[in-house]
């Protein structure tokens, strides 16, 4: 592994603020010191971390806990109010679906702007486009449609076919995978980590799948309201993070329902723990709503040893999404 660092913050603090007057008033209000400092909101807080090439960290949080704050100021969308941000090399970002993509550009003609905009010459670029479809999974024929008619899918598989495709030396990648299928996030979480077990990039993903983190990440930062709770080995940080969901669960707080028993059921109604390839089933849980449930949903997800296979939801009345 080279140890090169490729990407350092050093106390790192980010503050924006709310309410704040627009235009000229707000910035004479500014000046003159008359800002409603109770308006702050500070999404980061004191962040240190350092990556070199070829290790990969993961950020996990509640959402509003400045992950993607963190990745916003590495890719330099924003800079930070206090500390110091600096990255070496090329910077792929997957921040949020179909960022970078002109909606009046059919798919062919965004694959070369992104590539150009991330570095490469277009003799580059069309060099490398085949590939970059064929990865995709997007049949050929949607590419010289508007991406506008696109589905979030296809955006967020076309953009992370480009970003992996131009051998950045830092890649950013926000929950803009748990859009794709469940084939093409395995595959994508496998091209992570040929990037990472062959020392071609320093890898910063955040995401809300844990056993996506854990696979992925050698790193990881536990961020609450914007502080670094805890930082250090994977295992250890989501064990971390993991009980401190559970106290906030036992405490009931802001939480909308209790699961207090999962049981998976064979076809006879057996509680199982081992089942067949083609037999069918049935996951029963059992908990008690704490608040008035508007339109609840109910996720399973099915995961292998390289993410997640499959994942299904269901109106919690029953209606079933998939069938």
């Amino acid at each position: 592994m080279s140890s090169e660092v490729l990407v350092e913050l050093r106390g790192v603090g980010k503050r924006y603020l709310l309410g704040q007057g627009h235009g000229a008033r707000g910035v004479l209000l500014d000046i003159v010191g008359r800002r409603d400092e109770r308006q702050d909101l500070w999404a980061l807080r004191d962040l240190t971390l350092s990556l070199k090439r070829g290790e990969s960290l993961g950020l996990v949080g509640r959402n509003g806990a400045g992950k993607t704050t963190t990745l916003r100021l590495l890719a330099g969308i924003t800079r930070p109010t206090r500390g110091r941000v600096k990255t070496r090399g090329r910077v792929a970002s997957l921040l949020n679906v179909g960022a970078g993509f002109h909606p009046e550009l059919n798919g062919r003609e965004n694959v070369l702007l992104n590539g150009v905009i991330l570095g490469l010459s277009r003799a580059e670029i069309r060099a490398r486009y085949d590939a970059i479809v064929k990865f995709s999974g997007l049949d050929p024929a949607f590419m010289d449609t508007p991406v506008k008619h696109f589905s979030s899918g296809m955006y967020a598989r076309l953009a992370f076919s480009v970003a992996v495709h131009v051998d950045p030396d830092i890649l950013l990648v926000d929950e803009v995978l748990s859009v794709g299928d469940a084939a093409f996030q395995d595959r994508s979480l496998r091209r992570m980590l040929e990037f990472r077990d062959q020392g071609r990039a320093a890898i910063v993903f955040v995401s809300h799948n844990l056993a996506a983190i854990e696979l992925m990440c050698q790193r990881v930062v536990w961020l609450d309201n914007g502080v670094a709770c805890a930082t250090g080995p994977t295992s250890d940080v989501l064990t971390a993070y993991l009980d401190a969901i559970d106290d906030i669960g036992e405490e009931h707080g802001d939480a909308y329902l209790t699961a207090e028993c999962v049981e998976v059921l064979d076809r006879r109604g057996i509680v199982a723990e081992c089942l067949k390839g083609d037999e069918s089933f049935k996951v029963v849980v059992s908990g008690q709503a704490l608040r008035d449930l508007v339109e609840p949903v109910f996720v399973v997800t099915i995961r292998g040893d390289h993410g997640p296979l499959f994942a299904g939801n269901m109106h919690i009345d029953g209606n079933c999404a998939w069938s």
